[in-house]
């Protein structure tokens, strides 16, 4: 009931306003009182309009009344009697429903046959490591080698190699092939960098360099090289490091370079690596796993503590984190 005398007082101070200009009034007189009328009649029909909108637009009612009000206020003569048509029509109309496209399609069969729970591959390290050891189908050994190829080269070339050992002469070939096939491409790597390096066209000689010790690294931390040709590789890698620390000092170039000391067993030239790229500016979580394996070959058994006691405060590898809780 209060809405409707609200409505019908807008409509008369609208059409008061109205009449107003039409009277022969002065100009100022009018418009001062038409623009009076219509803000109240504008106000009366917000007040009506409010409790009509949808519930998510009542929980604040500042913000949608002050729009209705804009809204009206903005078109004299016809803004109320639009946006409150607007709004009973948006309400009381029914609703178009749009067809809703959609394929009847007949129940699938059930499989032929039972799915084996046992034959699917597993994609994790363990997973692989065991299927490869313990597996009695050939089939199932094979699926699971193939799965090394979505691992990373790390993991891959471990379970490759212990795939070299297979009964099966299938698996063996295919394991062979695809080790071959990675050492290829690093090896062609390398006599390309070689290459570039010994033309001396490059005017970016220290990145060919970088490069090149890099990826001769990579072969040896893969395990892709054994024996001599490792201690060859990690050599050669660290005597290009030594060159580019000597004229250019990175602390990228000192961590690697402290990492190939660590895989040949220089144990004091590591640390020193080490240290100099941390001071350098390299990050601190990235060169404390290897300051604690410094420590630990060192016997200082309590700067292992410190470095992974620290390194806590980081996110550490999953790998880092299974010692820092046999260490902490």
């Amino acid at each position: 009931m209060t809405n409707a005398w609200l409505a019908a007082l807008a409509i008369l101070l609208e059409g008061g306003g109205i009449y107003g200009l039409i009277a022969g009034l002065t100009d100022t007189l009018a418009i001062t009182g038409y623009l009076t009328a219509h803000a109240f009649a504008c106000g009366f029909l917000t007040l009506v309009l409010l409790p009509l909108l949808p519930p998510r637009y009542r929980s604040r009612l500042l913000l949608p009344g002050l729009f209705l009000f804009t809204l009206q206020f903005a078109i004299p003569f016809l803004g109320s009697l639009g946006v409150f048509t607007g709004v009973l029509l948006a309400l009381y109309l029914p609703r178009f429903e749009r067809d809703v496209a959609w394929q009847e399609l007949e129940i699938p069969e059930l499989p032929f046959q039972p799915v084996d729970m046992d034959q699917q591959v597993i994609y994790s390290e363990g997973g692989l490591r065991q299927i490869l050891r313990e597996a009695g189908s050939t089939d199932k050994r094979l699926k699971a080698l193939l799965a090394t190829r979505q691992m990373a080269d790390r993991d891959a070339i471990g379970l490759l190699q212990e795939a070299l050992k297979d009964p099966a002469d299938d698996i063996r070939l295919l394991a062979y092939s695809m080790l071959e096939q990675k050492e290829k491409v690093l090896a062609s790597q390398a006599r390309n960098l070689q290459m570039a390096l010994d033309e001396k066209l490059s005017d970016n000689r220290e990145r060919l360099k970088r490069r090149l010790a890099q990826t001769w690294w990579e072969m040896a931390y893969l395990g892709l090289a054994q024996g001599s040709l490792r201690l060859y590789y990690l050599n050669s890698a660290k005597r290009i490091l030594q060159d580019l620390t000597s004229e250019l000092s990175r602390h990228n170039d000192w961590r690697l370079l402290g990492r190939i000391e660590l895989a040949l067993g220089n144990v004091i030239a590591a640390r020193h690596a080490f240290d100099r790229s941390l001071a350098l500016g390299a990050p601190p979580q990235l060169l404390l796993p290897y300051q604690a394996e410094v420590a630990f070959l060192e016997r200082d058994f309590q700067r292992v503590r410190y470095c992974l006691a620290s390194l806590a405060r980081f996110k550490p590898h999953p790998s880092v984190r299974l010692v820092m809780e046999g260490w902490l």
